[in-house]
């Protein structure tokens, strides 16, 4: 499911000085939006400039910083640094249950080392009074399902919210096993909700493009607010129900599928 592999555009590190603006921006408009800290790359490939830049954001005054991470280099100081820089969600994305089923389909990655320091995280957290929100993803594929429920068990056991959703394509690069009839379309959550910004500023019109054919400006040279507001005709062709005007890469995407995830909560837990 992963689509890393076939980026073809630049890869790279957004630098603290455009988080900079573009926190201060949304900060000054709209604090409670959710700044997520993921967006076809690993944020912990960078720590120290991950937790400055969740530090910097909460200064300004923003209410919902949020990282995502397939926790591999979740070693322990990173998770302290992680716990005492503001964030306020954690997602681990994890996706199996067994060494065998975790590691076909995290290719390179270590089910050993992940689950001990997302445990290890776990503990850490518990030990303070507040703290981000924890929680470990579970998307649904037909190479894991059968694991579900042992994974669900084990992770509501030490204290984890669990995020449990369903298999993306992006923008149609990969088969997904759901089948909703064209009249039943919905508008597109993602197209409503969300604006995406690669490291080097440009906007995509839609997060499935991910190298960004279809962009609608960069934000080391436009304000967040216009950026947005260019997005604003495609998001009304959704309200709309307009769909048959939609760009070429919405028709042949089933997205708008998949953009509702269930979360479960430990009984008993509370967060500050």
């Amino acid at each position: 499911m992963c689509h890393h592999p076939q980026m073809r555009r630049a890869k790279g590190v957004m630098p603290m000085a455009l988080w900079s603006s573009l926190a201060a921006q949304v900060a000054a408009i709209a604090p409670r939006t959710e700044c997520w800290f993921s967006f076809c790359g690993e944020p912990l490939l960078e720590p120290e400039l991950l937790v400055n830049m969740l530090r910097h954001g909460k200064s300004l005054g923003l209410e919902s910083l949020n990282v995502n991470t397939n926790g591999l280099l979740l070693t322990e100081p990173v998770a302290v640094s992680l716990l005492e820089s503001g964030a306020d969600l954690i997602v681990i994305g994890i996706d199996g249950f067994s060494k065998a089923t975790y590691e076909a389909a995290r290719l390179g990655s270590d089910r050993d080392v992940v689950y001990a320091n997302v445990e290890r995280l776990l503990a850490l957290r518990r030990e303070r009074a507040d703290g981000p929100e924890i929680q470990v993803q579970f998307i649904a594929m037909a190479d894991n399902a059968h694991e579900m429920q042992p994974f669900c068990d084990y992770w509501l056991q030490r204290g984890a919210t669990l995020k449990v959703r369903n298999q993306l394509s992006w923008g149609g690069k990969f088969q997904t096993p759901l089948a909703v009839p064209a009249a039943d379309r919905i508008p597109c959550p993602w197209a409503l909700t969300m604006m995406h910004v690669f490291w080097d500023g440009r906007v995509p019109r839609c997060p499935g493009d991910t190298e960004g054919e279809e962009g609608v400006g960069n934000a080391w040279e436009v304000p967040v607010s216009e950026l947005w507001a260019r997005l604003g005709g495609y998001r009304e062709l959704h309200l709309q129900h307009r769909f048959d005007e939609l760009p070429p890469r919405c028709l042949a995407c089933t997205d708008w599928m998949t953009g509702a995830a269930q979360r479960i909560r430990p009984a008993g837990e509370r967060h500050a």
